[in-house]
């Protein structure tokens, strides 16, 4: 007798939940045994219960188009593709482990941590780790559930032990859906003279999911919204994944009073993934003579170990008969300001005097962080004061570890594997090589979809030598460019040198 799992149909997370039923051999006298449902997830739903779909993950008694980690062992299928939606239903998978002997045989399968789908077990819970006794003529189904929300594609894989031997299955999950991200989500205009109109400040919008997105506008969120303007470069567009356009805000004429603060979102035809990203825009009218603003300049996200470059403007507008000295000063290694001082021409009528100050960010390191800094922009006529301005600044790119850094002891699969992680904050695409590929063979290199950060993806090595002797080689994982065909955009940079593995073997 074996035990068999029936189908729950994906929930709108793409999760699934298990019903195990025992059947006999000859499968005419099934026996149902149905345990609690326990959904792990807030948004599961139960839909009805069915038998497997063989198109779902193939035949349970089949061992065709699977693997064999040995004799009369097999697991079906070679490898797991699963799309779900964030907005919608999506599918299930699972895997099918068949021994086909006549003796009783261990089994143990493995995520590596910070994958972005987990194994079910009997009772419904969500597990990294199932092992067990694969008793002789058994068929075992394990379902897989999905658990990354946020729309991309995840590379993983199952590290699947029968016995003595190792097996990876690669796994690709994708989560559909278009996703939308601002930079900044805050503008200060500062003070701005009454009745005039700020200069501009531009935001960037950017969608970072894998579907389509149709930005009709923006809108206030618990506020009028009159005292500012968000216009897009073309009124509404479509933005494909990875596309990125601007965003003019800009602090409009009105009499002088307290602080104005007001939220703004993004206006979609279709639903996203996640919230819709915020914009708050701020600002305070003055009746009075020198102005500086904006008070916040954010650079954004910048590349790890970035030759710099970047700049952004301060403007102090003199609406005074006279000339106005000022001095700007930073504590900050960070950047430089270009003028560091001078003199602020009269206004001409209406019209004010005006000198634009640019802050430059200079090269940055390999550190991921976010820096925060001040410049103090000083004016000593009509009236003394000191203005200070934010700078905020995101080191981004990714960083990756690997463990364990040497592979000895290739046993009887002549398999040994190891995991690689990003720990960086931006995903990236890594290519994997051998310096001695006639002796150390890299098996089954998912390396075709990005690794976001914080997914664990595994990477086995093969041991192929054909002559007697030891061997040893280094495995060297290292960053490369987007396919051609990817839908995403580029790949991040790598903050720190390549990550090297040894592999060591005797014949």
């Amino acid at each position: 007798m074996s035990w068999r799992a029936s189908q729950v149909r994906a929930n709108a997370c793409g999760s699934t939940v298990l019903v195990w039923r025992s059947v006999s051999k000859d499968r005419r006298l099934p026996i149902f045994w149905a345990g609690a449902l326990l959904a792990l997830v807030a948004c599961a739903s139960i839909a009805g219960i069915e038998d497997p779909d063989p198109a779902n993950g193939g035949d349970a008694g089949s061992p065709d188009g699977g693997v064999q980690p040995g004799d009369g062992i097999s697991i079906t299928p070679e490898s797991v593709t699963i799309t779900t939606s964030c907005t919608g239903s999506g599918e299930s998978r699972y895997i099918t482990l068949t021994n086909q002997t006549d003796a009783d045989t261990t089994y143990e399968l493995q995520i590596p941590e910070g994958s972005a789908f987990a194994l079910r077990d009997a009772s419904d819970a969500s597990t990294p780790t199932l092992k067990g006794t694969l008793a002789a003529k058994q068929v075992l189904i394990v379902y897989l559930r999905v658990t990354a929300t946020t729309a991309g594609t995840y590379s993983g894989q199952i590290i699947a032990r029968v016995g003595e031997r190792v097996t990876q299955l690669p796994v690709v999950v994708t989560v559909s859906g278009g996703s939308l991200a601002l930079s900044p989500t805050l503008i200060d205009f500062g003070e701005v003279r009454k009745d005039t109109n700020s200069p501009t400040q531009v935001v960037q919008l950017e969608n970072t999911g894998t579907e389509k997105v149709n930005v009709i506008g923006f809108e206030a969120v618990g506020g009028s919204g009159t005292d500012f303007t968000t216009s897009l470069a073309s009124g509404s567009l479509v933005l494909d994944p990875g596309a990125k356009t601007d965003v003019t805000t800009m602090f409009v004429a009105g009499p002088p009073g307290p602080q104005i603060t007001t939220a703004f979102e993004p206006r979609t035809e279709t639903p996203t993934c996640g919230a819709l990203p915020k914009l708050t825009l701020k600002g305070t009218r003055v009746n009075q003579d020198v102005t500086v603003n904006p008070v916040l300049l954010n650079f954004g996200e910048v590349d790890c170990s970035s030759a710099g470059g970047t700049t952004r403007t301060i403007s102090i507008s003199n609406y005074s008969g006279g000339l106005v000295p000022f001095t700007v000063s930073t504590a900050s290694t960070r950047y430089s300001v270009d003028p560091p001082s001078g003199t602020v021409p009269a206004a001409n009528g209406n019209t004010p005097g005006k000198v634009d100050v640019v802050v430059t960010l200079k090269a940055v390191g390999a550190a991921l962080d976010t820096y925060n800094d001040t410049i103090e922009v000083s004016t000593t006529g009509p009236q003394a004061k000191t203005t200070t301005v934010a700078l905020s600044l995101k080191t981004v790119g990714a960083t990756i570890s690997v463990q364990p850094t040497t592979l000895t002891g290739f046993g009887g699969d002549e398999i040994e594997s190891f995991t690689v992680k990003n720990t960086g904050n931006k995903f990236i695409y890594l290519q994997h090589t051998s310096s001695d590929s006639s002796s150390f063979r890299l098996v089954n290199n998912s390396d075709s979809s990005p690794l976001y950060p914080g997914i664990s993806l595994g990477v086995s090595v093969k041991f192929v030598a054909q002559g007697n002797g030891q061997r040893s080689a280094t495995i060297t994982t290292t960053r490369r460019d987007t396919p051609v065909l990817s839908l995403f955009p580029s790949s991040a940079a790598l903050c720190e040198p390549a990550a090297v593995v040894t592999a060591t073997a005797k014949r």
